[in-house]
């Protein structure tokens, strides 16, 4: 008796059995539910939307768990041993926004969960990652940090300022960092640094706008760091600089569409986009550790054009053909 051969079908089934029990990581990856806490600074921003946005597109199903730290440090930590601790294994990321929130949740997470970050400016100089090519431990994420040289250099041409004021946040990781970069471009290009020290304490920056209003601090123009408390001032600075005929630059897209003159900025949507790209890597298989930072590849210039009408200001017609203008 002759032993019977396999028909065509049950060879099919049995190869269809197969890759269902053993599939590629890419199809166990897509479409996955995910559990994520959101550790943020203040309030939910473009970065998250784009992220949200991102792993939608990439196909996960997410549960969100937002934690607003409202730019407190007590806050934050409280939020991190009484909120995020006792549920932690509960959590496949944390992901963080910005400098304070990223270096605090770092300290405090020990790798024990993968965290990625997203909106801080310089992760390298703030000590968050080994370097921009591979961040060294169970941590990813993009930086938004756009070369101070080039933001200076492209407001330079238009401005020409000799004296340039820096409103900081004393107590910001990120505008000290920032503040030791300017005094170096400072030397290089041979313009004056004026300090507007500003932590966060709302008569202390009033003080310093009704100085550079009455003309008792006299600067060309003042730039403004990628700093929380400030940001969540932007609306004020951007008015009373403008009222006070004060030429300013601004670090990200806020300042200027709320009256800050001009700015090489990043785009914090396309950042979050970008951060859940790297979520997607992980999911199929790459180490956070091995990963580099994502860095934003084509930053905007972008002009008010009522502040430039109101103070007058002339911008190089080759510069105004490339930027992006807000009212």
């Amino acid at each position: 008796m002759c032993e019977a051969k396999p028909t065509w079908w049950a060879a099919t089934a049995f190869t269809l059995l197969a890759a269902l029990l053993t599939p590629s990581t890419a199809l166990f990856a897509e479409g996955k539910d995910l559990k994520i806490a959101m550790i943020l600074w203040r309030g939910e921003t473009k970065a998250e939307q784009g992220f949200m946005d991102g792993l939608k597109e990439l196909g996960y199903a997410v549960n969100y768990t937002t934690l607003n730290a409202e730019q407190d440090k007590t806050k934050l930590g409280y939020i991190l041993r009484e909120d995020l601790g006792p549920k932690l294994r509960e959590f496949d990321y944390v992901y963080t926004f910005g400098t304070t929130v990223t270096k605090t949740t770092k300290t405090f997470l020990q790798d024990q969960v993968p965290h990625i970050f997203n909106a801080v400016a310089d992760p390298v100089g703030a000590g968050i990652v080994d370097s921009l090519e591979s961040s060294g431990s169970n941590i990813g994420g993009a930086t938004i940090g756009i070369s101070l040289a080039l933001q200076v250099e492209t407001a330079i041409k238009v401005l020409q300022f000799k004296r340039l004021g820096l409103i900081f946040n004393s107590r910001e990781k990120n505008s000290l960092l920032i503040r030791d970069q300017l005094y170096e471009i400072a030397q290089k290009l041979r313009f004056e640094m004026i300090d507007l020290r500003s932590p966060p304490v709302q008569d202390m920056l009033q003080q310093h706008l009704d100085k550079l209003k009455d003309k008792s601090v006299v600067v060309d123009a003042v730039y403004l760091p990628q700093d929380s408390f400030l940001v969540s001032n932007a609306q004020l600075i951007g008015t009373e600089l403008r009222a006070a005929k004060v030429k300013s630059i601004g670090s990200l897209k806020t300042y200027i569409d709320n009256g800050a003159l001009m700015g090489v900025v990043p785009d914090y949507y396309e950042s979050g986009k970008a951060v859940a790209t790297i979520v997607d890597r992980h999911q199929k298989g790459n180490k956070l550790q091995n990963m580099p930072i994502v860095t934003q590849k084509n930053p905007t210039l972008v002009i008010n054009k009522t502040t430039r009408q109101a103070l007058n200001v002339e911008i190089p017609k080759d510069m105004l053909a490339k930027a992006v203008i807000v009212e």
